[in-house]
């Protein structure tokens, strides 16, 4: 045999194990999870554990746990009543006279409509006084709302202040929720009454 022919096999024998030891570039990926809305939920059997999935619901942007926060007849006797800060109320009257879970639904929706898939929203809430009865609660806490939407409506308040009364009652299936909402404007920045009355027009 000449030198060629062993030259030539050395060759081949080179590239087939070079082949072999390579993945193959065309081989199928394998498929990637699928992506999904993040949710974070926590049975609420207490009073704080129910504040901390409001806050969730509006960091997550999740209208669905954000409404499950609130009274409805199937599981209480109470359906949910939200009353806006007084000012706001005079200035849209008739908006908020009868602004129940219907409402705050339709209001919480649009505002999904206008926020954009990476930004960011926050609630902190600050207790100032704590009532509790046997089978309900009354909350008064200060809050700090930020909402980054891309609405430019001057209108349309992106930082929000104020103070909420929030009543929170024990249902059937004992947890807790949210049946009355009252807020009240404490300084120079809008309260959340002002969000609702432009996102629930």
């Amino acid at each position: 045999m000449s030198g060629g022919y062993f030259k030539n096999f050395f060759t081949i024998w080179i590239a087939v194990v070079l082949f072999l030891a390579c993945s193959n570039p065309f081989a199928t990926r394998e498929p990637e999870e699928p992506k999904s809305n993040q949710s974070t939920w926590i049975q609420p059997t207490s009073p704080t554990f129910l504040m901390a999935n409001l806050r969730n619901a509006i960091k997550e942007k999740n209208a669905i746990n954000y409404l499950r926060c609130l009274a409805d007849t199937s599981e209480s006797q109470l359906t949910f009543r939200y009353d806006a800060d007084p000012a706001v109320a005079n200035a849209h009257p008739g908006l908020f006279d009868r602004w129940g879970i219907e409402q705050e639904q339709t209001y919480f929706n649009q505002l999904l409509f206008f926020l954009p898939a990476d930004s960011t929203s926050s609630l902190s809430l600050e207790l100032l006084r704590e009532n509790v009865f046997q089978d309900s609660v009354i909350l008064l806490q200060r809050y700090q709302l930020t909402i980054r939407h891309k609405c430019r409506a001057l209108d349309c308040p992106r930082m929000m202040e104020g103070q909420a009364e929030i009543k929170l009652l024990k249902n059937t299936s004992e947890f807790w929720y949210i049946y009355k909402w009252s807020d009240f404007s404490i300084g120079e920045l809008p309260t959340w009454s002002e969000l609702r009355a432009y996102f629930g027009k």
